[in-house]
């Protein structure tokens, strides 16, 4: 573990002229300036941690000394000494480090906090200095609710999505304007108002909403909006064979029949043998969105970035779009105040058994507060900031729609699902509902199967790393085998 050398006069200056303030200490207003201490963070990696964090959070307080303690090392050996078991890897890794500082997930977050291993920070983010008010709404209530009601953690940033519409398509066809909590069914509706004739090279598309015309990708972007899970992650039982399932598959298949979706793979010269576009090497002029041919894509926050730089590169810039909004990415009809699409990154707790509960708490103050967020919106990380003051990017589009809902409450401890499931089931629901869309087998015999052959593969033991590296090799080489002719992969 090695010690990072801070203060140099370069960052010093970088910081100065960024925050407009003078370097110092005591967020909790004591005279520490002259006294050495020592930070322990966990974090992925060192390297990535004082280029996002550390260079900063060092220039501002030289004097305290940031240790990384990084996660590899859970990987590298403590998975192995702890049964191939995260959570007693990562136990064993905290309390070997003993960091002051713990970078976690939803799930760690929860499961820590309920056995007493977090210190709670309420009372800290509810001092005014701090600005708890200026936090997206329900950044606060979403993280209490995986403290049971305890404030442990706040989030570094979040990643959502939105609905991106053109607004000049929809007033060329006299079709209204999406809105706010619209579910997928009312966006489709609105997708079937727009024109699907013409030339193929010229047509216009009402909506992206997959990646492509897989049936499978269909119905898994419309039962995670719903919130149907595919299998209990607390029981590694399959919940697929339902009714609610068999109605999210036809509708699926309703929406494949439409022809009023844009897939990828109509960039790719051709589809169903019709060329849509011409195949000139210049990237930004090929996406139907930045060209005005598609109406509207579900996208995530670096989709805004994108539109930017395909003004500022594209070889005919005066074609790309320019009057375009967003609203909130589609609902489910149950939780219309929920999104499937938002997440939060990078949770920030302190170990309850540290002995440096201020300085722990004076770095996550910082790096989640207004300051840093400033200073964060000035560069693009992708991830947006939980300083809504930094977020209006353009006061007359509508980027509240990036944090206007609540973030759905997907985790998934994958470390206890069988490797088997996470490698092969993709496949097998890919090619299960692709006999669906071919009419070999109906959809209650492809949920049945689907229930079945999951079931199977959730009953299969947990790999150890060396059983991983040779089910890859073995993978690797039927592949290998099957594109020479010689065999046909298994999956």
């Amino acid at each position: 573990m090695r010690k990072w050398l801070k203060g140099g006069v370069a960052i010093c200056l970088t910081v100065v002229m960024l925050t407009g303030c003078s370097l110092g200490f005591g967020q909790d207003g004591s005279d520490k300036e002259n006294e050495a201490r020592t930070l322990k963070v966990m974090y992925y990696d060192e390297n990535g941690f004082f280029q996002r964090y550390g260079m900063l959070y060092s220039a501002l307080y030289p004097n305290v000394e940031i240790q990384v303690v990084t996660t590899n090392e859970i990987h590298n050996t403590l998975m192995e000494e702890n049964d191939n078991d995260y959570d007693k890897a990562l136990a064993a890794f905290i309390e070997q480090e003993q960091p002051d500082v713990l970078m976690l997930d939803p799930s760690q977050l929860e499961k820590m906090g309920s056995e007493g291993k977090l210190y709670n920070i309420e009372s800290y983010v509810m001092n005014s200095k701090y600005n708890a008010d200026g936090l997206v709404p329900g950044v606060i209530d979403a993280m209490k609710g995986y403290g049971d009601g305890n404030l442990y953690a706040i989030p570094m940033n979040f990643y959502t999505q939105a609905l991106f519409y053109n607004k000049d398509l929809f007033d060329e066809h006299n079709v209204p304007y999406p809105t706010d909590q619209m579910t997928w069914t009312e966006v489709i509706n609105l997708a079937k108002l727009f024109p699907t004739d013409g030339d193929p090279l010229e047509r216009i598309f009402g909506l992206k909403m997959a990646r492509s015309r897989e049936l499978n990708d269909i119905v898994t972007t419309l039962s995670s909006t719903e919130g149907l899970k595919v299998f209990d992650e607390n029981t590694l039982q399959m919940t697929i064979d339902t009714p609610a399932w068999a109605s999210i598959v036809e509708q699926a298949q309703s929406v494949l029949k439409t022809d009023v979706l844009f897939y990828d793979d109509m960039l790719r010269g051709s589809s169903d043998g019709v060329v849509y576009f011409n195949q000139d090497g210049n990237y930004f002029n090929n996406d139907p969105f930045f060209t005005g041919r598609l109406a509207m894509r579900v996208d995530s926050n670096y989709f805004v970035n994108r539109i930017e730089n395909a003004k500022s590169y594209s070889q005919n810039s005066e074609v790309i779009i320019e009057n375009w909004d967003l609203v909130t990415a589609p609902v489910g009809a149950q939780n219309p105040d929920i999104s499937y699409y938002a997440s939060y990154n990078d949770l920030f707790a302190i170990n309850a058994a540290s002995t440096n509960i201020q300085d722990a708490w004076n770095f996550i103050s910082y790096i989640t507060g207004d300051e840093y967020a400033r200073i964060q919106s000035k560069f693009t990380y992708g991830e947006l900031t939980l300083r809504t003051q930094y977020l209006e990017l353009d006061p007359e589009r509508n980027y509240a729609a990036f944090y206007k809902l609540k973030p759905f409450d997907q985790n998934i401890d994958y470390t206890k699902v069988p490797e088997r499931y996470q490698y092969e089931y993709y496949n097998v629901a890919t090619e299960t509902f692709n006999k669906v869309t071919n009419g070999e087998i109906s959809i209650v015999e492809a949920l049945a199967q689907l229930q079945l052959r999951g079931n199977e593969l959730l009953a299969t033991e947990k790999m150890t790393k060396e059983e991983q590296e040779k089910y890859w090799e073995e993978q690797n080489q039927m592949h290998t085998e099957s594109s020479s002719g010689s065999v046909q992969m298994v999956r």
